[in-house]
């Protein structure tokens, strides 16, 4: 009876929360059993078939939409969004990896990284909800930083281009590679502009400045040429080389450019998770590569020995009146470069993050050409230096022996009646080979080559590496040019109209033995065949670059391969050798001077003539150039000095004797 009373309660206290009703009288039934028919009643009346019918409807048109906008996304857009969340979804960013440090052969450090602040801006800022650049937000950033940077926004740009606003420049890349989030502006920012671009950050969003490196190069001026420098990589660099990406450091000249992929190391990269605007979702960055550091290398120059001898070198041009000069020694051995100097050198550190207009219109004007390395670029005739070559052939080909004499006189022709003469006219009697190669006479070597063929002697001259490269690891070398008839026919027909399309088989091989006529060598040339002359007939590969050592300090040796062996006889050689001694310590012999420097050396000299010809019909200006080896006996090192327009080589013996007397005083043999 209480479980009905409490029952009944219960249903009157729902009965009270339900929409009023009809009383309706249901007969001969209890109270609790009118109640629940009551609340039955009550829900038939709500819910209607019409309600399903709505709830129906709205289901399918819901299904509909959803339908049609998965087939909008799927088959009419889904190529177009596929890129989209290809491009967008994840942005990868380059990790630049610590370029290798490069040192002498003594460990001294030549070039270093030292701490810089570089300028960036992220693209992503700029981009609206299509992906597409808001030019006027873009326009607005680049017209004050173009303000603030000044010169310096116009250093980076690339040397063969035309003036690019920064505006011009992000939206080139962007287009080119919507991958890349921060696209380098400028290296190397002074205090000055971080500290402007820093007080105006609300107006210049998406300007980022990173802390990075720059290269700072210790002995600049000294190794100018050797080392080079190192820039912004452009956009040939980046399409010629699949290791170079966009805001790379890349070198330009030198052993930074001949090394680079060395020295750069790996980029690492990182992946941003960012939006449809470009943003980053997460705020983090996932590694996807780690950065690999680059090499260090070691080179086989002596940086006391290329300070000192860049100093002698300056001196001595002052001196002499030359326009440059360049002067090389090298490890008669293995081809090892102890020192190669091209004066004048310049400053590469104006050229780190971009080298002024300005500045660097000084160097292009200045007439001494400091920006050519003359070691390896610079083409000249080799004058009476050539001799040597051209006795060593002949003597190999037995076209003469030691016991061949020719007469050195006055009054000396040609079958046509063309006049031919020894330097200044000088007449010195019946010769033999090596006394011809101490007095330097033209007569004994036009006389060898008028019974001999030139096209025999061509085939020496390749062989010592005439018209040809020597490899040496430094970018820029220039060939020089070979004597031969070929030759001087191509260059009438293509460019040279002063030449006559014929080989005159007297004047012109005449003119080319002594080292005249179209004859051109470099001084990287004339070291390298006179290391051959010394070490009995081995042409090695001139190089500057030892070894290179990994961030783990494993070293690894860089070989180089002989250019040539055996090139011509011992026997041979050891005449020439025998006729360069003489030119030093025979009486016959005009360098008389360097016998007091307590080693004995072995030299010939050149004086090559070259312009035009006075009313006299002389040259009046010369080449000079001295090149040999030392210690005569057991050969270390060849030399050569070259003085461009510096006169005559016997005026030059005491520039050569400075360099000499300072190599051996600090036991460089």
């Amino acid at each position: 009876m209480n479980k009905d009373l409490e029952f009944d309660k219960k249903l009157k206290k729902k009965v009270l929360k339900k929409p009023r009703v009809s009383k309706v009288a249901i007969p001969h039934m209890s109270g609790k059993e009118q109640l629940v028919k009551i609340l039955n009643s009550a829900g038939k009346q709500e819910i209607s078939a019409w309600n399903f019918l709505y709830i129906h409807i709205f289901a399918v048109l819901l299904f509909s939409v959803l339908f049609v906008s998965l087939v909008n996304l799927q088959i009419v857009k889904g190529e177009e969004m596929a890129e989209r969340s290809e491009y967008n979804s994840i942005r990868i960013n380059t990790v630049p990896s610590y370029r290798g440090i490069i040192f002498d052969r003594n460990g001294e450090k030549l070039v270093e990284n030292v701490p810089a602040i570089n300028i960036y801006i992220n693209i992503d800022i700029f981009l609206n909800q299509q992906l597409e650049i808001d030019e006027e937000k873009l326009h607005y950033v680049s017209d004050i930083l173009e303000d603030i940077l000044g010169d310096k926004w116009l250093m980076v740009l690339e040397e063969d281009e035309h003036y690019l606003s920064i505006y011009e420049k992000v939206y080139s890349i962007y287009t080119s590679n919507p991958y890349l989030s921060n696209i380098l502006l400028a290296r190397d920012i002074d205090n000055d502009m971080s500290i402007n671009i820093k007080s105006r950050g609300e107006e210049l969003l998406g300007v980022v400045l990173e802390d990075e490196s720059k290269r700072n190069y210790m002995y600049s001026q000294y190794f100018s040429h050797i080392l080079g420098y190192v820039g912004e990589a452009s956009s040939a660099d980046i399409e010629e080389y699949e290791y170079i990406s966009q805001n790379d450091t890349v070198g330009k000249l030198g052993v930074e450019q001949y090394y680079n992929e060395l020295l750069a190391g790996t980029n690492g990269r990182q992946a941003t998770e960012v939006n449809a605007l470009g943003h980053s979702i997460t705020g983090s960055s996932y590694t996807i590569e780690q950065e690999l550091s680059g090499e260090s290398l070691y080179l086989t120059l002596d940086a006391e020995v290329q300070e000192h001898l860049y100093k002698i070198l300056s001196s001595s041009v002052k001196k002499s009146g030359a326009k440059g000069a360049s002067v090389i020694v090298e490890d008669v051995n293995n081809g090892e470069i102890l020192s190669m100097v091209s004066y004048p050198g310049y400053d590469t550190n104006k050229f780190i993050g971009g080298i002024s207009q300005n500045n660097y219109n000084i160097l292009l004007e200045d007439k001494r050409v400091p920006l050519l390395n003359r070691s390896i670029a610079a083409q000249v005739p080799p004058g009476s230096t050539f001799k040597t070559i051209v006795a060593a052939g002949a003597l190999d080909a037995k076209a003469i022996t030691t016991s061949t004499i020719y007469t050195s006189r006055q009054g000396y022709t040609f079958s046509s009646g063309a006049t031919f003469q020894e330097y200044g006219n000088h007449s010195y009697g019946r010769l033999n080979i090596v006394q011809a190669i101490a007095k330097s006479s033209n007569i004994f070597f036009c006389e060898t080559i008028r019974n001999w063929e030139m096209e025999e002697l061509v085939p020496y001259l390749s062989t010592f590496g005439i018209g040809e490269y020597t490899e040496v690891d430094i970018p820029g070398e220039m060939p020089g040019r070979l004597p031969s008839p070929e030759n001087k026919i191509y260059l009438a027909q293509h460019g040279s109209p002063w030449l006559d399309a014929v080989w005159y088989p007297e004047g012109d091989s005449c003119n080319s033995v002594i080292g005249q006529g179209i004859t051109l060598v470099t001084p990287i040339q004339m070291a390298n065949w006179m290391a051959a002359i010394a070490n009995d007939g081995t042409l090695y590969r001139p190089h500057v670059t030892q070894k290179s050592v990994d961030e783990k300090g494993v070293e690894r040796e860089i070989s180089y391969e002989p250019l040539g062996t055996d090139i011509v006889s011992k026997q041979a050689l050891a005449v020439v050798k025998e006729g360069m001694w003489s030119t030093v310590h025979s009486s016959m012999g005009s360098a008389g001077t360097l016998r007091s420097l307590g080693q004995e050396v072995a030299i010939k000299t050149g004086t090559a003539e070259f312009g035009a010809l006075n009313a006299k019909g002389e040259y009046e200006h010369t080449h000079a150039w001295i090149a040999g080896f030392y210690p005569y006996d057991d050969p270390k090192y060849s030399f050569v000095i070259f003085l461009e327009d510096g006169g005559l080589s016997f005026d030059s013996l005491p520039y050569i004797k400075e360099v000499l007397h300072w190599l051996i005083e600090n036991e460089y043999y």
